[in-house]
């Protein structure tokens, strides 16, 4: 199995390099670069190290704890990046695969479960987020013992956890059926059952945060009778109830995993599904190359729930901050500043995606009149689609209380352009034809280092001298940016 795997990584980065006219036009350099990430064990062993950075940050907290139920529930928290992590990357990366065609050989061969090479082919870059709570998890150990250990088995079970809804998400909601009389409700049922879904993980969150504020008189309760993850993790403290969990957990995941995997290789198999056929009327309209590529992405990521679900992700990562400004009876200019700057340095996340909205009709884009500068800016619009909005909304809701927050609205706007245009310039540097860039978790990372370096410096403007100079700054940075990017 690992060397069919590794085939098929191989098989996805090389016609990712393909579709980089510069790289591809050399062969040393794109024999080099196939060389570099088209090698698994390179791959992981690079951004594994990048996580365990934040890792060691994790165990400190561990550590500095002191007691041992307050390091469960401190390190229960952290469980949830796994699970995160791998939600999010097998609900996009699964669509951006199947997309390429790199399992076309593989359906006519006499292979029982095929779909199972799709599972740990999207399971491998999950691995450095299970790295990343290693730190932690020899931390809880040495300090604590056996908690250490099941703590373990915990972060490894929410990133299987993830990983089957990350499946079950693309199987039933990510195949797009094109066609119907009922095709636009469908549309719209799938994008508010995608935000439906990843809202009840953030309902879960909160009440996470209020467990860590007043854990002594809940963790008793919390650890003998909770179910939900990451709540559970928390249970480590006693191992008796811990260990039945944990295995129950996997009793429940293994025999939904095993089916969606049969699911899922037959809807890879049947593709794109015409539900009903039938003569409209037709009417040819015409936009700026922009807006036309900016709306074509948008078209294409409602009918695809995987993908629409890396489009709004991001957004519920600020979303606690917001309930919580909203919810606090007393909104400060502040504080929406704050969440406005969280909502900016989540944006470049969604380049990921965008870069993966195109697929195999990447090649019939090269093919139309269509500069690197025009792309750049479509991918731009369908990147600032959802922050934008965020931002804005939360400055309109806010002004109810007090009018004077309107004042935000611009850096509501211009924030995220600034970043996102700060991810196109990182990728895009240098390239003078349309292209797919390399990603991976390493230079996602580095791009929300630099991101917030970026938004740090407009923060300590804002701090010190006002708004009006960080909101200057702000517009200074977008336009040096946009100037890279014009070509």
């Amino acid at each position: 199995m690992f060397e069919i795997v590794r085939i098929l990584y191989k098989e996805l980065h090389y016609r990712r390099l393909k579709s980089n006219p510069q790289i591809a036009a050399d062969p040393k350099k794109f024999k080099e670069q196939l060389r570099k990430t088209g090698d698994i064990k390179r791959g992981i062993a690079f951004q594994s190290v990048a996580f365990l950075f934040f890792g060691i940050m994790m165990a400190g907290a561990v550590i500095a704890a002191g007691d041992e139920s307050r390091a469960a529930v401190i390190f229960a928290t952290y469980a949830l990046l796994p699970f995160i992590m791998a939600l999010y990357t097998t609900t996009v990366n699964a669509s951006y695969a199947t997309s390429m065609g790199i399992f076309e050989p593989l359906r006519p061969l006499p292979l029982k479960t095929s779909s199972i090479y799709l599972s740990v082919l999207l399971a491998i870059d999950n691995i450095p987020a299970v790295v990343a709570l290693l730190p932690a998890v020899a931390a809880m150990t040495a300090k604590y013992g056996i908690p250490g250990v099941l703590g373990l088995f915990w972060v490894l079970t929410g990133a299987f956890l993830g990983h089957v809804l990350g499946l079950v998400v693309f199987t039933f909601f990510g195949s797009a059926s094109v066609g119907g009389r009922f095709s636009k409700l469908r549309t719209l049922a799938r994008t508010l059952g995608v935000i439906l879904f990843i809202s009840m993980f953030y309902a879960l969150n909160y009440v996470q945060q209020y467990v860590n504020e007043h854990y002594e008189d809940v963790l008793p309760f919390f650890s003998k009778y909770s179910l939900a993850y990451p709540f559970s993790v928390a249970s480590i403290t006693e191992p008796i109830h811990s260990l039945p969990l944990v295995l129950g957990y996997l009793t429940v995941l293994v025999p939904i995993y095993r089916f969606v995997l049969r699911r899922l290789w037959d809807r890879m198999e049947e593709g794109v599904t015409v539900s009903r056929t039938g003569i409209t009327r037709f009417r040819a309209e015409t936009h700026h190359p922009i807006l036309a590529l900016a709306l074509k992405d948008l078209r294409i990521a409602f009918r695809r729930s995987a993908l629409l679900v890396g489009l709004i992700f991001p957004l519920f990562i600020i979303l606690p901050s917001a309930i919580g400004i909203l919810s606090s009876g007393e909104v400060e200019s502040w504080a929406v500043a704050s969440v406005l700057l969280m909502i900016a340095w989540v944006a470049s996340v969604g380049i990921d995606t965008v870069l993966k909205i195109d697929g195999q009709e990447f090649e019939f884009l090269r093919s139309l009149p269509i500069t690197v500068g025009q792309f750049v800016r479509a991918k731009l619009l369908v990147m600032n689609a959802v922050p934008v909005t965020a931002g804005a909304g939360l400055v309109l809701i806010t002004s109810y209380f007090d009018v004077s927050l309107l004042v935000l609205l611009p850096a509501a706007v211009f924030l995220p352009f600034l970043t996102s245009s700060i991810a196109m310039a990182f990728f895009y540097h240098g390239e003078s034809e349309l292209s797919v860039p390399e990603t991976n978790f390493g230079h996602v990372l580095v791009l929300m280092i630099i991101n917030g370096i970026a938004l740090g410096a407009i923060a300590g403007l804002w701090y010190f001298l006002g708004y009006p100079y960080a909101l200057a700054l702000t517009l200074l940075g977008v336009l040096v940016t946009q100037k890279s990017l014009s070509r």
